[in-house]
């Protein structure tokens, strides 16, 4: 018998064995971490219909501004699953933690796009040459603005990268710090109320990006039935935003303080999807099993690796990417359904 069919033995019977409603046992502990400078439609509803309580979870939830600040918080055990997008997940492991992608929550289109001011004479690619460019160095901000530098024949040399959060960037385009901005919701958005016009986005190029749960090592080893609750009930919000995707966007929309009409924009301009469970062990996005580096997100996640090596960000590519894209929880979670 492998390793792996005793491990999955194992887990299943767990899944079989959990209980029910929370209340039919002590409910399992789990800390869960995001980042507030991003859109989460369904961890907001998760979080305020009580669905994680009512599966059998108690929730501990700790806010972080951007996914690096999460990595400390994964490595001294404060954070089990975070929330975050692939670049930090990357530098991580690079750098030695212990974590792995429990599995891709969602695959953006449009969220991430070059705004710039028409003011600044910038309606292409080309015209970037010459001008002041907001990005996260080091995130896939900073990535997506050299890939369109590429696609336009341009070098990092021939504009000025100006390094800034997220959530300045849309004060610095407004008081003229910068010509463009090449970010994400909520904060493009903000740029583009304030007047500029999509340039790019990470469709236009060619591109792939989105947000992946996270996890430590010890947290899915040890605590596997937890795991278990946890996609259950992750399976059933997506359920619920795909049946009722008014309702469960009302959450969000409250966290970022926007009305249902200003948040549905939002979302459509993302152009978001939610792959299933079953979608994610394909080679479009984490499988098939025994297959993770060559999947999409592998070679994905390998051009990332790249990029940090090259921008110094981390000091070696990781060769163990099956190390990383570990679908075993997933597998294990659809087994129980067959």
């Amino acid at each position: 018998m492998s390793g792996l069919f005793r491990w999955m033995t194992l887990a299943l019977g767990l899944v079989l064995a959990s209980p029910g409603p929370a209340g039919a046992e002590a409910l399992k502990p789990i800390k869960i971490g995001f980042q507030t400078g991003e859109i989460n439609v369904i961890l907001s509803y998760a979080l305020g219909t009580g669905l994680f309580e009512k599966a059998g979870l108690d929730v501990k939830v700790a806010q972080f501004p951007a996914g690096p600040a999460m990595l400390p918080a994964l490595a001294a055990g404060e954070v089990d699953l975070a929330w975050m997008g692939e670049f930090p997940a990357v530098t991580g492991y690079a750098n030695g933690l212990p974590i792995e992608i429990l599995f891709m929550e969602r695959i953006d289109a449009t969220n991430v796009r070059l705004a710039a001011n028409p003011q600044a004479e910038i309606n292409s690619l080309a015209d970037l040459k010459g001008k002041r460019i907001g990005v996260a160095i080091g995130s896939t901000s900073h990535y997506h603005t050299l890939q369109a530098l590429a696609q336009a024949n341009l070098k990092a040399s021939d504009v000025t990268l100006v390094n800034l959060t997220p959530a300045n960037m849309p004060p610095a385009y407004q008081a003229g710090q910068i010509d463009a901005a090449f970010v994400w919701e909520p904060n493009v958005g903000a740029i583009e109320r304030a007047g500029a016009k999509v340039i790019a986005t990470t469709k236009s190029l060619g591109m792939i990006t989105g947000g992946v749960w996270v996890a430590r090592k010890a947290f899915t080893s040890g605590s596997p039935e937890t795991v278990q609750i946890f996609l259950k009930a992750w399976e059933q919000a997506q359920a619920d935003y795909k049946g009722r995707p008014a309702d469960v966007r009302q959450y969000e929309a409250k966290r970022v303080n926007m009305s249902a009409e200003e948040f549905a924009k939002l979302v459509e301009g993302q152009s978001v999807a939610h792959p299933s469970f079953a979608q994610i062990l394909t080679a479009d996005f984490m499988g098939p099993p025994g297959q993770e580096a060559n999947s999409r997100l592998g070679k994905h996640l390998q051009g990332i690796a790249a990029f940090l090596l090259a921008e110094k960000r981390i000091q070696a590519a990781p060769t163990d990417w099956a190390g990383l894209l570990n679908t075993k929880s997933l597998q294990v979670y659809l087994a129980s359904k067959q």
